[in-house]
């Protein structure tokens, strides 16, 4: 038992990997590639599927089940497959507001490319009124007084007024995260607005490991609307806080070693199969700008190690050339403090 976190050691290659002084007493940065939901209850950690990264690079498919994540935690947020919606996580119900701001309660086989849960036990509460989006920040700031701290937050009231966002679903090839929200971003403001928003208060952590900053996904009271926050004007509502000085990465069954040692040509085919989706050789070489040959050779270096694989049945023409997706696999684990570097590779 890791008495820092009141998980099982025994989750199947995990690796802890080490941050530079700085930063210890902030987080510790893990890696599992399953989660019982017995375990890893503690009220000081917070569960983390991808690196924010991959999402911001155009890592929209779907890595573990709506079901998977929630072994984690209660509360947090996220987005579903295909970056279609916002997900907010209120008292272990997974709910996605999608780009009309219509909230629909999510089934557990779900799928997810990003969220952050945690369990807020015992947390320390504020009531505040007639205060901003930056005064509540400051609020957040003022009960956790710790700026290297993973803060989980939920403030439920009544409110003067919030905007949100959504975004519709995404197709392949994804773009990058901020084009999206560049161009098909979509908000709109409630005047009054009565419910709960949730989220995190994330340190400048490694870069590209997280969402500095805070951040909350919200629902109104009966469950019909919400979105990603960004302005609101309290009216009276609670502040309740939890503090994280552990946090679990959940990376989608690979090693980092494994990322650190493979070729640069060889994580361009990795970063064109996260970003486009499914591709033939021909589709690869295309996108890569390199002979057949050459693209079919990086394919059966990765394929041989695990790394990439071919597609189900059903995409792509019937009896048509097989698509390649990646299939990242678990070789091994090794602790590595080279965390920019992963990053870079991605």
């Amino acid at each position: 038992m890791d008495r820092a976190t009141g998980c099982v050691d025994q989750l199947p290659s995990e690796v802890r990997l080490s941050l530079d002084a700085s930063l210890v007493a902030a987080a510790t940065l893990r890696r599992a590639t399953g989660i019982d939901p017995r375990q890893c209850q503690a009220a000081d950690v917070t569960h983390q599927l991808q690196l924010a990264h991959v999402l911001r690079d155009g890592g929209y498919e779907g890595v573990a089940t709506l079901e998977e994540a929630l072994a984690g935690g209660d509360h947090g947020l996220g987005t579903v497959e295909r970056l279609d919606g916002e997900l907010v996580i209120v008292d272990g119900e997974p709910w996605r507001v999608d780009w009309r701001g219509v909230a629909e309660i999510m089934p557990p086989e779900t799928r997810t490319p990003f969220v952050i849960v945690s369990t807020m036990d015992r947390p320390r509460t504020m009531r505040l009124g007639d205060v901003d989006r930056a005064g509540v920040i400051a609020a957040v700031e003022d009960l956790v007084d710790d700026p290297g701290a993973v803060v989980s937050v939920r403030l439920e009231g009544h409110f003067t007024s919030v905007t949100v966002r959504s975004v519709p679903p995404q197709n392949p090839p994804y773009r990058p995260y901020a084009e999206v929200c560049l161009s098909d971003e979509v908000r709109w403001t409630h005047q009054p607005f009565h419910g709960v928003f949730v989220g995190f208060r994330f340190p400048d952590l490694e870069p590209g490991a997280s969402i500095p900053g805070l951040h909350l996904h919200g629902l109104d009271r009966f469950r019909t609307t919400g979105g990603h926050n960004h302005e609101m004007q309290v009216r009276d509502a609670v502040l309740s806080v939890g503090v994280s000085r552990d946090v679990v990465m959940h990376l989608p069954e690979r090693t980092m070693t494994d990322l650190l040692e493979t070729p640069p040509d060889l994580r361009s085919v990795q970063r064109h199969l996260l970003r486009s989706g499914p591709s033939t050789i021909e589709q690869l070489a295309a996108a890569l700008g390199v002979p057949a040959a050459e693209a079919r050779r990086r394919i059966d270096w990765l394929a041989d190690r695990g790394f990439v694989g071919e597609a189900p049945a059903g995409i792509g023409e019937p009896g048509g050339e097989p698509h390649w997706q990646v299939a990242l696999k678990v070789h091994g684990s090794k602790s590595t403090g080279a965390v920019a570097a992963i990053l870079d590779s991605l």
